[in-house]
């Protein structure tokens, strides 16, 4: 087609919100335009710096790792969530007071004049996964892995292993299914928003670091850096997967700020 083309990988995390999330973008413009710069990283997330291979022997980078430093610190669970109100496995209220005040720079930020919380809801876990979340230990790093090696009584009458089956017996092939039944640390981040937040599924650390439940939508949403104010449609799960689905908004607005800048100075030099 012509068009000549700026790629590279970013992270979310970087650009101010409580995430590891890596996404590929594309600048693309006919070949008399000029190509906007990517956007400086502004938050400390550890991690590489994030290369494309070209050969080889040449690799790019389209911005540099913020491991060593940046002009922000990370944005922690904490800063993100921490403010919420307490809900249990299932919650279904969708309106809600908050409670308590704002604390971190961010939960200001996110809840701004909102005066309702909306979607502080939770996926409803089954008896048997209810029962694993709660032998879960409360701290940092926990999964699966914690959980002890017996069997338990259901409301039917059945026993069941309190680890499933098929963890430990495939954990080798799979670095330890780590994560798997996993809970937030409040001064760590985010994994990746995903689609269909469940303890056995692609991103298995949802379990809030407190409570015995999966993270809610207005948490995930948070994750993302939606503002509380944003209305998600549908049930719980159009809800989560609108979420997992977008990029995030701050990212999406640094991406869009250079988009202006350039085309502010286009403006500029054609007066």
């Amino acid at each position: 087609m012509g068009y000549q083309v700026r790629f590279g990988i970013l992270e979310a995390g970087a650009y101010g919100v409580s995430q590891s999330r890596k996404r590929a973008f594309i600048w693309a413009a006919s070949p008399e335009e000029t190509l906007p710069e990517w956007p400086e990283p502004m938050h400390v997330l550890a991690g590489p710096e994030l290369k494309v291979t070209l050969s080889k022997s040449t690799h790019y980078a389209a911005v540099p790792s913020t491991a060593n430093g940046a002009p922000f610190r990370a944005i922690t669970v904490r800063d993100t969530i921490g403010n919420l109100p307490a809900v249990t496995n299932g919650a279904s209220k969708t309106t809600m007071e908050y409670q308590s005040q704002p604390v971190s720079w961010f939960q200001h930020k996110i809840q701004g004049d909102n005066q309702v919380l909306t979607d502080h809801i939770s996926k409803e876990m089954n008896e048997l996964n209810l029962i694993r979340c709660k032998r879960i230990p409360k701290r940092p790093g926990a999964d699966w892995r914690d959980l002890p090696n017996e069997k338990v009584g259901l409301s039917t009458g059945q026993m069941a292993d309190l680890i499933p089956w098929c963890l430990p017996n495939t954990a080798k092939r799979h670095n330890q299914w780590k994560g798997l039944f996993g809970r937030l640390d409040w001064e760590g981040n985010f994994p990746t928003s995903v689609t269909d937040p469940q303890p056995m599924g692609k991103v298995g650390m949802c379990f809030h670091p407190e409570q015995d439940r999966i993270i809610t939508v207005r948490e995930c949403a948070r994750s993302q850096g939606f503002p509380d104010s944003y209305k998600f449609a549908g049930n719980i799960q159009h809800k989560h997967r609108q979420i997992g689905n977008a990029v995030p908004p701050p990212l999406a607005f640094s991406l869009g700020r250079k988009l202006k800048e350039l085309s502010s100075r286009k403006a500029k030099c054609l007066k």
